[in-house]
């Protein structure tokens, strides 16, 4: 078995475990249905209160699902070096794009770890933190378009009779990131489809969401194990020596 390859698998597998991490925090912290932004201060303070332990778990799982988000964007900018005709600056944006991604993981969970961790304080306080905590967790999609979009874009410049990608997953990579931008008005409603608790901004994004990662970590399965069936990757050599990894898929 080549180590390289299952060190490729245990990245892409990285990217259900992180939507799995992420998701099931939210069912720890009692945030299925998420706390509406209309409720009062003493109504928030009180769900922390009744829920510290849940949400201090919760957290913990939001923050080690970043872990894994890092190492997903990886292995897509591993095989999109296997594309043909992709210069490195569509590679290098999609690795920054999830860089800058895996901060609204850990951020928002490292806001609700540290509200539930004096859920005595004034509610007001309280509120205030866990209003930090959703917007930044919910608003920040921009990261997630620059990736997806050079994702796409990497997809659609492959040329070749047999692509690593299918054309398909770069339509599902810009459309993805197009249904989270409605985000963008959570500052001016608290009630509403477009509160961070509504439909168009959590429900429908979170939804895609999950089918966008069970898309891309299947076809990232699908272009690893063509790879080992293409002998598995290959090595820039320099005077003999392996100086970098240079696999190219067959033509």
């Amino acid at each position: 078995m080549n180590p390289q390859l299952t060190f490729q698998r245990v990245c892409a597998w990285s990217g259900v475990i992180c939507v799995a991490l992420f998701f099931g925090a939210f069912a720890l912290a009692g945030f299925i249905p998420p706390l509406s932004p209309s409720l009062s201060a003493a109504e928030v303070a009180a769900h922390y209160q009744s829920h510290t332990a849940g949400i201090r778990f919760g957290a913990g799982a939001m923050l080690v699902s970043g872990m894994f988000y890092v190492a997903y964007t990886a292995v897509i900018s591993g095989q999109m070096r296997r594309m043909h005709g992709v210069h490195h600056s569509v590679t290098y944006a999609q690795l920054a794009g999830g860089a800058a991604g895996v901060f609204t993981f850990m951020l928002p969970a490292m806001l609700f770890a540290a509200t539930a961790f004096r859920p005595d304080r004034s509610p007001d306080m309280t509120q205030l933190l866990n209003d930090l905590g959703w917007i930044i967790l919910v608003m920040p999609w921009p990261p997630f378009m620059t990736q997806n979009f050079a994702f796409a874009f990497a997809i659609f410049s492959d040329k070749r009779r047999v692509p690593v990608f299918p054309r398909w997953l770069a339509y599902v990579n810009i459309w993805a990131p197009i249904l989270f931008t409605p985000a963008l008005a959570l500052p001016f409603f608290k009630t509403g489809p477009l509160a961070w608790s509504g439909i168009f901004v959590i429900w429908i994004p979170a939804f895609v969401f999950i089918l966008q990662f069970v898309a891309n970590t299947t076809m990232l399965l699908k272009a690893i194990r063509a790879e080992e069936l293409d002998g598995g990757p290959r090595y820039e050599v320099t005077d003999g020596v392996p100086t970098g990894y240079g696999t190219r898929a067959a033509t």
